[in-house]
């Protein structure tokens, strides 16, 4: 039988036994909520992780297209075959804002090279991100169609996105 006042019962209006029901009912529920919050803090950490392995995952990726890309040009021959690393490019750019949830920068415990300002400016990186999106789309169209004499333009609006991000927005190694 747990203790209780008889000042609080009567301000309660309830009899012993029902605030003796009252308070356990209360006690069970948050325990219950504190046990919800930590599962939920703990989903996040893998959520966090998650987020924090496909975007370097992704950005490894697009590091290598960009490599295959800048040989085959460098190599003069036919640029078709790496219209699809551009298509790479492309792809993981329009995935770039949903990969950095909050809560999925250093505060994550995660090593991580992605700054703050990431958060504090989310709409300019979004931005970035599309206008990445978008030069990487126009890279794809000029290799497909095996124009030699605007790829390198393409390629260096499309690198230059890229710098125009990391820049403000990924730590320095």
């Amino acid at each position: 039988m747990l203790p209780f006042s008889t000042a609080a019962q009567w301000r309660c209006g309830l009899t012993g036994e029902e605030h003796q029901t009252m308070t356990r009912a209360l006690l069970k529920a948050t325990v219950m909520a504190g046990l919800v919050m930590g599962l939920a803090s703990a989903a996040w950490a893998d959520t966090a992780a998650d987020a924090i392995a496909q975007r370097q995952a992704g950005y490894k990726a697009i590091g290598a297209a960009t490599g295959d890309i800048k040989k085959a040009m460098e190599a003069g021959g036919d640029l078709t075959a790496v219209a699809a690393k551009a298509e790479v490019v492309s792809a993981f750019a329009k995935r770039i804002p949903a990969l950095f949830p909050a809560g999925s920068g250093a505060e994550s415990g995660v090593k991580t090279r992605a700054l703050p300002a990431i958060w504090q400016n989310k709409s300019d990186f979004e931005a970035n991100a599309g206008i990445l999106g978008r030069e990487a789309d126009k890279l794809a169209a000029v290799l497909k169609a095996n124009d030699k004499a605007s790829v390198a333009a393409a390629f260096a609006a499309m690198t230059g996105e890229c710098g125009a991000c990391h820049r403000p927005y990924r730590m320095p190694q």
